[in-house]
């Protein structure tokens, strides 16, 4: 009966967000190094900051405005290595021994990144099932990424 009642008072304290899991999933997908993603949890709006020695301007105003980490929150980077390993789970779920072969070889040899994908152009039904794959993958992520941050989607928003 206590762990039921935690449960339903962390749901109604839980922030309402209206914004697009799509979206979100594509910033999440973008953000790297260079380029990196806030939502605002007062509209919704995703917005993106570009590194300055990228683009050799300084937007001051956004700067400013993304200090306040109460409103705008950093959606995670995906790490090479979580991206590599994901690429890894893929490969066990392959049922073609030939495909499997040609990506296990991709992913140990110079560029895994590329090679992996220029292996999947050549099975356009796998390489589809691979999209598909990582985004349910980022998708579930973000959706975690929000509930530990203590946010919900608005249901006409998923």
């Amino acid at each position: 009966m206590g762990t039921t009642l935690l449960t339903l008072l962390e749901v109604w304290f839980m922030l309402k967000v209206s914004v697009s899991l799509d979206e979100l999933c594509d910033a999440y997908e973008m953000n790297s190094d260079e380029i990196s993603h806030y939502l605002d949890v007062n509209t919704g709006e995703i917005l993106m900051r570009m590194d300055p020695l990228l683009t050799g301007y300084k937007d001051g105003d956004l700067e400013e405005e993304l200090e306040d980490e109460e409103r705008y929150l950093e959606l995670p980077t995906i790490a090479s290595r979580d991206a590599y390993g994901l690429m890894v789970d893929f490969v066990e779920i392959v049922t073609s021994t030939e495909l499997q072969d040609r990506l296990n070889t991709a992913l140990n040899g110079r560029k895994p990144f590329r090679t992996f994908k220029d292996v999947l152009f050549d099975f356009p039904e796998e390489r589809e099932k691979w999209f598909k794959f990582e985004r349910e993958t980022h998708r579930r992520e973000i959706l975690q990424w929000l509930e530990d941050e203590n946010i919900t989607i608005e249901q006409n928003k998923i």
